[in-house]
């Protein structure tokens, strides 16, 4: 993506943000020579939803704008699919009696503007207890979800106890949609609260006709603005903005990770004219170089961000450091991350370890 492109596609969230909070807005010149970048843009940084909505406020050319609705309207199928797996997957977890909450996907599109197809969908994101997470598994292992042939591990086997202990999540592939297993949301412990609290401030939103648990608009704003990988989309910014018209989100003391997410927001998609005075001062503090790193990111194609990368964790690990715990955990990442343990299928520790670090090994040398 150029940063011509990406600049224009910025001016036009912007505005379209702005006439979603109710202001009045123009149009926004777009070159004809400039469509296509643009559009390449709203497909990379999955807004088209965003756009879409409100092609007649900026004054879209009619072929942008048709192509938009296409964009839309052929994601229609999928968000549909992802409505009805949501569901199945919280009320798999429910019923069983396992405490649940869906973040993130159309549970957040709810939460932040009423419309589920505000934002496109994707995977499905369940918060879980620690201790429910040997059970979870076990539920969807056996209703369609399964882990990817080369990280099938069990609970009892030496790797799921050190994913458990030093990771956060699991992905299951599924056909409908896949579904992450999340028992924390940070592997660093002090960046988010803890998951029984997240649990006993859940909000219920509507999905597929069902009332599904999420999480409260502050615990969300906070879980996105320290997810720093979310920086390569700017759809997730997008949610930044729209979270961030809740004054329930700057009551909580915002982290280091948290501003500079609200001054990468600021920089791209702008944030509403309802955030505090002072919070506006101390994202005047975060370092120009913040900002620039995260529009580097925003240029890049996303095949580019595959995998783990073990810098990038550090550097947003130690950015979310709260104390020893985190510091052990941040030592722990840099040795023998979680998922080095995945390929792993001993028992015990004495198959699992030297195992995992010759893989970890060979792959190092790989890159």
């Amino acid at each position: 993506m150029t940063a011509d492109a990406l600049d224009l596609l910025c001016r036009l969230m912007r505005s379209a943000l702005a006439a979603e909070e109710g202001q009045a807005v123009g149009r926004v010149p777009v070159p004809e020579a400039s469509v296509r970048a643009l559009l390449e843009g709203v497909r990379r940084h999955r807004v088209p939803e965003l756009l879409h909505s409100r092609a007649d406020d900026l004054g879209l050319p009619g072929g942008a704008a048709e192509i938009l609705a296409a964009m839309v309207e052929g994601a229609r199928q999928r968000r549909m699919v992802h409505a009805l797996e949501t569901v199945r997957a919280w009320q798999l977890l429910d019923t069983a009696g396992i405490d649940a909450l869906v973040f993130k996907g159309i549970p957040l599109a709810v939460l932040t503007t009423g419309q589920p197809g505000a934002r496109g969908a994707g995977d499905i994101d369940l918060l879980v207890r620690p201790a429910a997470a040997a059970e979870a598994h076990r539920l969807l292992s056996a209703s369609g979800w399964a882990l990817h042939e080369q990280c099938r591990i069990e609970p009892g086997m030496w790797a799921w106890r050190h994913v458990l202990r030093w990771g956060h999540t699991l992905t299951y592939l599924g056909p409908g949609a896949d579904v992450d297993l999340h028992w924390r949301l940070d592997a660093m412990p002090g960046a988010q609260p803890d998951p029984a609290a997240l649990l006993a401030r859940r909000t219920p939103v509507e999905v597929g006709g069902v009332a599904v648990p999420t999480l409260a608009p502050a615990d969300a704003f906070r879980h996105l603005a320290g997810h720093r990988e979310g920086w390569i989309w700017l759809r997730t910014l997008v949610d930044l903005r729209r979270l961030a018209r809740d004054p329930d989100v700057f009551a909580q003391e915002l982290p280091a990770p948290a501003l500079a997410s609200l001054a990468a927001a600021r920089a791209t998609v702008g944030l509403p004219d309802s955030v505090p005075a002072r919070v506006l001062a101390a994202i005047d503090r975060v370092p120009d170089a913040v900002v620039a790193r995260a529009r580097a990111s925003h240029l890049l194609p996303v095949a580019a961000w595959g995998g783990a990368s073990t810098a990038r964790d550090f550097r947003n690990g130690l950015a979310s450091t709260r104390g020893p715990r985190d510091l052990r955990q941040l030592a722990v990442g840099l040795v023998l991350p979680a998922h080095a343990a995945l390929p792993v299928r001993s028992a015990t520790a004495w198959g699992g370890v030297p195992r995992a670090f010759a893989l970890r090994a060979q792959r190092l040398v790989r890159r």
